[in-house]
Parts: structure tokens; C-alpha cells; sequence
């Protein structure tokens, strides 16, 4: 069982995602706009989070950006209406583990989900920090 968050804006597809996690056994904090999702990440840092890619209050992506730095041991699955290459590459490349498109089916939800528990999670690299060296001037 993992803690998941879910993210989306129109209730219907909410409470889908949620039903859909909870049958699988986790638990699942459902969230209809993006800040509140994006400040449960940040406190809870939940195992996986479903996050839609447009959604009224903040696009997808930059929830995607903000959460990975706040929650690096988070997964995330983005969900979207837009099946673009460019949102898809976009999203993958900002941590994203699987996109997900709409409409989707139930399978396809609880497939990525196990996917995403199942993938090694590795903290992200520790930053590289600069060697500074300071030669003293020789004495003439």
C-alpha cells in the first residue's frame, strides 16, 4: 500500500483516479486544484502522485517542476486530455515516470501506478559544487 496524491480539476475524472488508487489499496488524498495537490506533496511526500497536465490554477508541468525539488522521492504520473510528442517529451524529461491520456481505461491508470511503485527510485545527484584554489602571490 503507498500513499498517493491525485491532482485534477474536473470532479468526475477526481474521483475516478481516486476510486481507481484506492482499489489497488492505497491510500489517496484527491485534490481539485493545484496549489492545495502541490502543498500535499510538499508535506506529505506521498510515494506517487497523478497529477493532471492542464489544470485551472496552475498548469501540470510547473506542479511537476516545483513538486520533483520539494519531494525528489516522489513518482509522477501526468494525466492529460493533450496527447501532444512536445507535452509528453516535456513532461518525461521533468520526472514524469508514464502520461497518461484521457480518456482513458481503468487499466491504463492502475498499470502506470504499478509501474511507478515498481520503478527503483533514486535520489536525485547531490549538486556539484565549484573547487576553488587560491594560489598566494610568491614573495619576489
Amino acid at each position: 500500500m503507498a500513499n498517493v496524491v491525485v491532482i485534477d480539476d474536473h470532479p468526475p475524472v477526481l474521483k475516478l483516479l481516486s476510486a481507481l488508487c484506492q482499489s489497488e489499496g492505497h491510500e489517496v488524498m484527491a485534490f481539485d486544484n493545484g496549489r492545495a495537490g502541490l502543498d500535499a506533496i510538499r508535506e506529505l511526500s506521498p510515494e506517487v502522485a497523478l497529477v493532471d497536465r492542464r489544470l485551472g490554477d496552475v498548469d501540470g508541468l510547473e506542479i511537476l517542476r516545483e513538486a520533483r525539488e520539494a519531494s525528489p522521492g516522489t513518482r509522477f504520473v501526468m494525466v492529460s486530455a493533450c496527447s501532444e510528442t512536445r507535452d509528453i517529451v516535456t513532461a518525461i524529461r521533468r520526472g514524469a515516470c508514464d502520461y497518461v491520456t484521457k480518456p482513458f481505461q481503468p487499466e491504463e491508470i492502475t498499470g502506470a501506478l504499478g509501474r511507478a511503485l515498481a520503478e527503483p527510485h533514486e535520489p536525485p545527484p547531490a549538486p556539484r559544487q565549484k573547487l576553488i584554489i587560491i594560489c598566494p602571490k610568491k614573495a619576489a
